[in-house]
């Protein structure tokens, strides 16, 4: 690469982590600005934050894309949910973030808790992620009622964290869809069954997205997103080195044309249409290996024109203060609606990662990816993918 290039690459760098810092510090001011407001005698903040460079490389491929990423010759789709697509041109504004958190323990039974998330994306710089009251009752149950993460996934509390995993991102394969939020409540307990460990959570609420980011890859006009009458259940189950977690979540889905309000017309015919996802997590710690697997299923048929089948499997080992981690994954969808209405998109990608902990709460990573698209018609097109990302919490 031109030393020109990389220059300029870091003067980017500069520029939107700066604005990412900034935003997060004054983030953690108002929080604790709160605390001594309140006086609360035990008040926790913490907070993590994300330096991520990505580029692509690799022969020009066509893209069905939105009009806005048709203008490079790679692509690949590294965060869904905020509309994040990496290009032949190294960048540091695509999953750059950082964070701050906040809670505000009442007394043995009331708690409030805040995040706030700052990104280097464009029009996505600061998101309240969650913002939610928990009452427990007892030592083995909570009631949590605000804003939290629609949790879908295994690393969905804390997919923002990226020094909680030792890849740079959970793939793009498996995680990421139009709704990241949701505003409700959930119940949860944390049982022992003889030398099981059980976590059961039941979960409803919504969530209306303004100018979607997710409908924004495929749509020029902004779109947004409602997904109401959102009920699901998780179940995690673990025992000595074994990990798992099954999940169900159901919803309504409704999209409106942003600038009119009006209801866009699904695939079925009506404005409003039943979605579900299934998955399934199975891991497993032991010595210095480390393995990660999930497998999910999407039915949205009706309401986006597909259903979906996804996957993940990485393994990992560590070297004292490094771990080296392969891992394949793969994303398959179905329709029965023509291919001039629809068509099915498949994607799939492998990878490898070196994580290398530089201090307690920082980790310097590299990854290579992969990318492969078999889509009849080429949705974003195959790519080799070279990232570097420092990962820290505080």
């Amino acid at each position: 690469m031109k030393t020109n290039q990389v220059l300029a690459a870091a003067g980017g760098l500069s520029s939107a982590w700066k604005s990412t810092v900034t935003t997060s510090r004054a983030a953690a001011a108002v929080l604790l600005a709160w605390c001594t407001l309140t006086h609360a005698q035990d008040f926790k903040v913490s907070g993590f934050a994300s330096a991520v460079a990505v580029k692509t490389s690799g022969g020009c491929q066509p893209t069905t894309l939105a009009p806005a990423y048709q203008d490079t010759c790679t692509r690949y789709i590294v965060d869904w949910g905020h509309a994040a697509v990496a290009t032949d041109k190294l960048a540091l504004n695509r999953e750059s973030r950082a964070g701050v958190q906040g809670e505000w323990k009442l007394n043995t039974e009331w708690s409030a808790t805040a995040q706030v998330t700052a990104r280097t994306l464009e029009d996505q710089r600061v998101n309240l992620e969650w913002a939610y009251v928990t009452y427990a009752p007892g030592p083995d149950w909570k009631l949590q009622f605000g804003r939290k993460r629609v949790p879908l996934y295994y690393y969905s509390d804390f997919q923002d964290i990226g020094f909680a995993y030792n890849t740079v991102r959970p793939s793009p394969d498996v995680y990421g869809w139009d709704v990241v939020n949701y505003n409700g409540a959930s119940l949860s307990t944390t049982q022992s069954l003889g030398d099981w460990n059980l976590r059961a959570e039941a979960y409803t609420g919504s969530e209306d997205s303004k100018k979607n980011p997710y409908s924004r890859l495929s749509a020029a006009a902004p779109i947004d997103v409602k997904w109401t009458g959102i009920v699901g259940a998780a179940l995690e189950f673990s025992r000595d080195w074994f990990t798992g977690r099954l999940s169900y979540t159901q919803s309504n889905y409704q999209s409106l044309d942003h600038a009119t309000g009006s209801r866009q017309v699904l695939f079925d015919g009506s404005t409003s249409a039943k979605q579900n996802f299934v998955g399934l997590a199975l891991n497993g710690d032991w010595d210095e290996w480390q393995l990660r697997s999930e497998f999910g299923k999407a039915s949205r048929m009706k309401a986006v024109g597909y259903a979906s089948n996804f996957f993940l499997v990485t393994l990992g080992r560590q070297y004292g203060a490094f771990t080296l981690t392969g891992g394949v994954s793969g994303y398959r969808e179905n329709s029965d609606y023509p291919l001039s209405s629809y068509s099915p998109v498949k994607l799939g990608a492998a990878l490898l990662a070196l994580r290398y902990d530089v201090h307690k709460g920082g980790a310097l990573k590299l990854q290579f990816d992969r990318v492969r698209d078999t889509s009849v018609t080429t949705f974003s097109g195959k790519a080799t993918v070279s990232t570097l990302a420092y990962d820290i919490v505080f």
